[in-house]
């Protein structure tokens, strides 16, 4: 019921959008709700993205009947799992209007599922587009970023059974690829060594949203002891470098910001953006203040963690791109965010891993990576609160010409708008969330009422939002208009 209903609201709001391909097609343009700051201009960034995007399509993105994968050379006809994870994220994100890349994103998870090993997860390079258990094991940061975009998927395409295909994968991800204390191991068949930039902590809240069953070991036990393996290696050094590679406890064993640290940033601004959290903050701080410091035309890698010697000569969308992530905590750091955006644009059309980041990185840092399970559609014009149907045939109608699932209930709550007191009946405990147009939850009300409870609105600017309201089992969602 909480999937369908959360879900659904996709579908309630697409009131008046009947043309459109998908849920939340590109560009979405959030501002993740206040939480930090993006590129200055949007609109032309998502015009550079699409660009780079049609590229990665071209290029890239390679098919075999009902298969699709990522090529990582040029080339090389060989495929690997993380690609596969890139690729089915932009096919949910670059999704709009006019193209549903659903069959995309259909043909990677396609090739994903035939080619697990016994434990049920990829493995993770492939000579050629014919999965089979090649005995070449799991990479643990595949499955966290393919994972993740089948939750996207089933907002955007508007179909629960991809909840359910990552309710499955999932499961075996926490069994093989977690330890019982919550730290990630880099695969399913070795644990000599942790790999910060695998650790995705923003991806754990959408798994415990998912996996109910283990909710307390994704919201708690691992967010715990990987946020705590970053915060060890951060402090390690004055620029806040991560590590390529680090021990259990989070010191690290290359001394460098590689082509494997150079995600953990990303990873952390999505847990900012999306969620505000304040350790990803204080993280993107600290690497922030020292990348500020940098011209983005002399970044090149890999980059000594103590900022003293950049080994390599390779400037590059690995370094540039994801280094930009790091400054979107900060307002002062806007122009040099902008800087950082129109270097990774200067380097063009790139190679796989690189090209992937420059993708990767701009959709999230110009608002084009919100996170799907909360982020309303366009709002109304409605100046009330808003009617959606109460059975799953009316909404099914209603949204005629439109992927979006039907709302099991979604009205089951009652709700009353008055000037600015928001008026339920309810019967027992009781939780209200006030969520943004960008998705954000602005704040969060829990009483124990019995018929009746009110919530006072008075601490909310003007706009549209979202309610969402948890009582007796049942999710109920509908939009609002404050005056």
């Amino acid at each position: 019921m909480n999937r369908l209903a959360k879900i659904g609201l996709a579908g309630m709001l697409l009131c008046g959008l009947a043309s459109a391909a998908v849920n939340f097609p590109f560009p979405q343009s959030s501002n993740y709700g206040g939480n930090g700051i993006v590129l200055s201009n949007q609109a032309e960034a998502a015009s550079q993205l699409k660009k780079a995007f049609d590229f990665y399509m071209k290029d890239k993105y390679k098919e075999n009947d009902s298969y699709a994968a990522i090529e990582k050379d040029k080339g090389s006809n060989n495929f690997v799992s993380e690609g596969t994870g890139y690729g089915m994220l932009m096919m949910v994100y670059f999704s709009d209007n006019t193209t549903s890349y659903q069959p995309q994103f259909d043909k990677l998870w396609a090739f994903y599922k035939a080619g697990v090993n016994e434990h049920g997860l990829m493995n993770w390079s492939f000579g050629g587009l014919k999965p089979y258990d090649n005995k070449a094991n799991a990479a643990t940061d595949a499955e966290m970023d393919v994972a993740a975009a089948l939750i996207m998927a089933a907002y955007q395409f508007g179909d629960e059974k991809y909840l359910e295909e990552a309710r499955k994968l999932l499961k075996n991800v926490k069994q093989y690829e977690f330890e019982e204390n919550g730290l990630h191991k880099p695969g399913d068949a070795w644990n000599d060594k942790k790999n910060p930039s695998y650790i995705a902590p923003a991806y754990y809240r959408l798994f415990a949203e998912v996996d109910t069953e283990n909710s307390d070991f994704w919201n708690t036990t691992a967010m715990n002891a990987n946020y705590t393996l970053l915060e060890t290696n951060s402090a390690e050094y004055s620029t806040g470098l991560f590590d390529n590679w680090s021990n259990a406890s989070g010191k690290g064993l290359d001394r460098n910001y590689g082509y494997d640290a150079a995600r953990t940033p990303w990873r952390l601004a999505q847990d900012f953006y999306w969620f505000g959290e304040a350790k990803a903050k204080t993280m993107l701080d600290k690497l922030g203040s020292w990348v500020s410091t940098k011209q983005a035309k002399d970044v090149k890698g890999q980059i000594n963690r103590d900022g003293s010697v950049e080994n390599w000569t390779s400037h590059n969308s690995t370094f540039v791109a994801t280094l930009m992530t790091s400054l979107v905590t900060d307002a002062s750091h806007q122009g040099k965010l902008d800087e950082f955006w129109n270097e990774t644009v200067s380097l063009g059309e790139e190679a796989y891993f690189e090209q992937s980041l420059k993708i990767l990185c701009g959709l999230l840092v110009s608002g084009n990576m919100p996170n799907l399970s909360v982020a309303p559609t366009t709002p109304e014009s409605s100046s009330s609160v808003s009617e959606s149907s109460s059975s799953a045939e009316q909404q099914s109608s209603s949204s005629s010409g439109t992927n979006a699932l039907p709302i099991a209930k979604v009205d089951a709550v009652k709700m009353e708008l008055a000037g600015r007191t928001l008026r339920l009946s309810v019967n027992g405990n009781v939780r209200v969330d006030l969520i943004s147009m960008t998705g954000t939850v602005l704040k969060s009300y829990s009483k124990n009422a019995a018929g009746s409870a009110e919530v006072s609105l008075n601490a909310l600017p003007s706009g549209f939002y979202v309610v969402r309201v948890k009582n007796a089992g049942v999710t109920s969602l509908r939009k609002i208009k404050l005056d």
